[in-house]
C-alpha cells in the first residue's frame, strides 16, 4: 500500500533545458508584450488588460450547449493588477533596459542584494514569459551561444524521445541548473 502511495505522490521530473550563464543573463533585455495594454490605477499600481480569445474561452460538450442557451457575457479582456514591486518592474521592461540595469534598480529602490535580485528576477521572468506577458531581446553574440546550447540539448532529447522546451519556444530563457 505504501509503495503505491509513494508512486502516486512522487513528483515527475521535468526535463531540464540548457542553463544560461549569469553574465549572459544580465545582458538580456526584457520587453513587454505589445498586445497587452496597461495603465496605472489610483494607488500607482499597474493594471494589465490581457486580451482573451472568445473561442478559446469556450468549453466542449455540455458546456457548449449551455453557452447557446445562456450566452456568456461579452468579456474580451482579463485584468491583472500588479503589486508595488511588480509595477516598478513592469515599467522597466522596455526594449532598452538590460537585466543588469533592472537588478541595479531593484538594489537601489528596495535595498536588495544583487544576487538575491537576480534569482528573484529569473523566477519572475519565467512566470511572466510562461503567461506570454513578456519576451526577451537577446544580443546577437548570445543568440549564437543559445543555439549551440539548444543544439546539444536537442541531441540528448532526441535520444530520449523527448522534445526540449527551449527548442519549441526559443524566445523564453531556459532554466539554470
Amino acid at each position: 500500500m505504501s509503495r503505491i502511495l509513494r508512486r502516486i505522490l512522487r513528483r515527475k521530473e521535468k526535463p531540464k533545458g540548457p542553463g544560461i550563464p549569469r553574465s549572459d543573463f544580465l545582458k538580456v533585455r526584457p520587453v513587454r508584450n505589445p498586445q497587452i495594454e496597461w495603465d496605472k490605477n489610483d494607488d500607482g499600481n499597474i493594471v494589465l488588460r490581457i486580451p482573451i480569445k472568445q473561442e478559446a474561452a469556450r468549453k466542449k460538450g455540455i458546456s457548449k450547449v449551455l453557452v447557446k442557451i445562456f450566452p456568456e457575457p461579452d468579456v474580451k479582456e482579463k485584468k491583472v493588477q500588479l503589486d508595488k514591486v511588480g509595477s516598478f518592474l513592469w515599467e522597466l521592461f522596455d526594449s532598452n533596459t538590460t537585466v543588469e540595469k533592472v537588478v541595479n534598480a531593484l538594489n537601489k529602490e528596495y535595498k536588495m542584494i544583487p544576487r538575491e535580485a537576480e534569482i528573484t528576477l529569473r523566477l519572475y521572468f519565467q512566470q511572466l514569459s510562461k503567461r506570454g506577458l513578456i519576451g526577451f531581446l537577446v544580443p546577437e553574440e548570445l543568440r549564437e551561444k543559445l543555439k549551440e546550447l539548444a543544439g546539444d540539448t536537442e541531441t540528448e532529447a532526441a535520444s530520449a524521445g523527448k522534445r526540449d522546451e527551449a527548442q519549441s519556444q526559443p524566445h523564453k530563457l531556459p532554466k539554470k541548473d
